[in-house]
């Protein structure tokens, strides 16, 4: 519009706006930072949480899944109101996941998994930012950093899953990207092999100093050896 503006003289310069780059949520959630958080996490925020873990489902796919959507025989759960064809997707439910929807499940085959408690809802579900409001509480009374946002979730998942498999196809088409270059982010194992390599290089150089040391003490104590066996002998002659 401002482009515009200045084409048909009704303004000066247009200002060019420089659009920020999305950040990467390198953040993970650990063993020990997911038990931190999920001691202080209330409900639905809890629920979503495991949920994200371990499909890798966005937090707004989570909160509008549907019971009709659950396959209990094959142990998973589909996502048809997807924005694109790829985020039209069947992803894959963990054991932890189907306890969570076992104790959320009523006798009703179909609703929302996560339907909200007030009446004048407009979408029926809980929503987004009653989670993120939790969350913010949840990691404060942890004393988790503030880096730590839902998505950390969702790139957990994919860290963990590739690290694992090593299955780019698979783990690209649960987490729903449109090109293996966004599912590439998550490949962090080449780090580890790294670390690895450092360590053992570090290890050999400690070896090879050690063995230099030895020696270097064996070829001294040979020498001082020879010195006191000589001056014994002049010792001797000069009595």
């Amino acid at each position: 519009m401002l482009g515009k503006a200045h084409t048909w003289g009704l303004s000066g310069i247009a200002p060019k706006i420089r659009l920020q780059k999305e950040k990467r949520r390198t953040l993970l959630i650990g063993s020990e930072r997911e038990q931190q958080l999920l001691s202080f996490a209330r409900q639905p925020l809890r629920d979503v949480l495991v949920i994200m873990q371990d499909t890798g489902l966005r937090p707004d796919e989570v909160l509008k899944m549907r019971w009709e959507h659950i396959d209990w025989l094959q142990k998973t759960a589909s996502n048809p109101s997807g924005k694109t064809e790829r985020a039209r997707r069947v992803v894959p439910i963990s054991e932890r996941v189907l306890s969570i929807l076992g104790q959320r499940r009523t006798d009703a085959n179909q609703g929302w998994v996560f339907p909200s408690p007030k009446k004048d809802s407009r979408t029926g579900h809980f929503s987004l930012s009653t989670v993120e409001h939790q969350l913010v509480y949840a990691r404060h009374e942890a004393g988790l950093p503030e880096a730590l946002v839902l998505y950390c979730a969702r790139h957990t998942y994919a860290t963990d899953a590739l690290a694992r498999t090593g299955n780019v196809a698979a783990v690209m088409d649960t987490m729903g990207h449109a090109n293996v270059q966004t599912t590439m982010i998550y490949q962090h194992q080449g780090l580890k092999q790294i670390r690895e390599a450092i360590n053992l290089r570090n290890m050999e150089n400690r070896t090879s100093a050690m063995k230099t040391l030895d020696g270097t003490e064996e070829i001294f104590g040979q020498n001082l050896g020879q010195s006191l066996e000589n001056d014994a002998v002049v010792v001797a002659v000069s009595d």
